[in-house]
């Protein structure tokens, strides 16, 4: 799971000054003049000026020496945001010790994005890895009305990592970040009643539709994947195709791999056309998205469109595996067994099955149990 720093000043809608162009600030500058008649929570609406270029000219520097201001003052937020230059480097040296310390004397003052700030650290973002205590700090940010923290909370609850699995509390925080506006606590709340049977389906594509429409590329992808399956709405491939395309020409990785499945099987009016798919499944595995880095080996194993090449596809099933993407485990599994691409390993091939049976993939649970 990728989590991102937030900037506290940003997110808590700390006001700033609105204008037209950049200029230094006046007399007439109420949120300057409160931070120099030693308002602490102004300074930190100020610096955000300063940070964005909000009526100002953009200068790091002094947004930094605002924030330092506040968070010397006592103004948690000030501390936080404070954080985030030494976490980014922006107007300071990167310092991840500093943001640390920062975070933490944001957090204990009170700020719900100081103690989100620490847990994406401690999730293992920069820092050593330690669930339990992203628990709690997810746990401390979500109560403060930190949407994105409640949906990471759950996703690690799903996962039971860093105590036990809870599926339905998990399913109570998606909600409450989707009710709160965050698109990717809707996303996930859509796939986790998905997975509780038919009676569900309608609601989850409901929940997808809005992430997709939010700009959640895996929503978009498994919204796509629903209609071209009529599972919760009317089958409808060409309204999957549109999805997809939409979505792919928007920059959001995912549904690519989808559209790339088309244009591979030619379906849903799509002439076949092996290679645009590679085009296709190139693009999202840059992204980073797994699922392309393994539908674009399975070219290479197959040589669809491409000369075969079986090293190249075990190179591109390793990155997947890596990242844990039990498809590509699987097939690098199998590539170990037959010597495709690397050398003929049984061990290394069982120990790559049973990888992908942990992350979820039947197939390579029977192979373990040697049904």
């Amino acid at each position: 799971m990728r989590v991102v720093i937030f900037v506290a000043a940003l997110l808590m809608g700390c006001g700033g000054r609105t204008g037209g162009g950049a200029s230094e600030p006046s007399a007439g500058d109420t949120v300057f003049e409160r931070c120099d008649g030693g308002e602490a929570s102004a300074c930190v609406d100020a610096g955000r000026a300063y940070e964005t270029g909000d009526g100002v000219a953009a200068d790091d520097a002094r947004a930094v020496a605002l924030y330092q201001r506040a968070c010397e003052a006592g103004e948690p937020r000030g501390c936080t945001a404070w954080g985030t230059r030494y976490y980014a480097g922006r107007g300071v040296e990167p310092d991840l010790v500093r943001a640390r310390g920062l975070f933490q004397r944001g957090c204990d003052g009170g700020d719900p994005f100081g103690c989100y700030n620490l847990a994406v650290l401690a999730r293992g973002d920069g820092a050593a890895t330690d669930l339990t205590r992203a628990r709690r700090l997810f746990d401390q940010a979500c109560d403060g009305d930190v949407f994105a923290a409640c949906n990471n909370l759950g996703l690690l609850l799903v996962r039971g990592e860093g105590g036990a699995e809870d599926v339905p509390r998990a399913i109570s925080l998606f909600s409450r970040g989707c009710e709160g506006g965050d698109a990717r606590s809707c996303h996930n709340l859509g796939v986790q009643l998905e997975r509780q049977g038919p009676d569900h389906v309608a609601r989850a594509a409901e929940l997808l539709e809005r992430a997709c429409g939010e700009g959640v590329g895996a929503s978009c992808a498994r919204l796509g994947e629903l209609y071209e399956e009529g599972r919760g709405v009317a089958q409808d491939e060409a309204r999957a195709r549109t999805i997809y395309e939409g979505a792919c020409d928007a920059d959001r990785p995912e549904p690519c791999v989808n559209l790339g499945a088309l244009h591979a099987e030619g379906r849903a009016g799509i002439t076949q056309d092996y290679a645009r798919a590679r085009a296709l499944y190139e693009q999202a595995c840059e992204a980073q998205v797994m699922r392309g880095c393994v539908a674009l080996g399975s070219l290479y194993s197959t040589a669809h469109g491409v000369t075969q090449d079986h090293a190249r596809a075990s190179e591109l099933f390793d990155r997947a595996c890596e990242r844990g993407d039990a498809r590509g485990c699987f097939n690098l599994a199998a590539s170990y067994a037959n010597g495709l691409g690397v050398d003929r390993d049984r061990e290394r091939a069982r120990e790559l099955f049973e990888r992908a049976c942990e992350l979820g993939d039947a197939h390579s649970c029977r192979v373990v149990s040697g049904e």
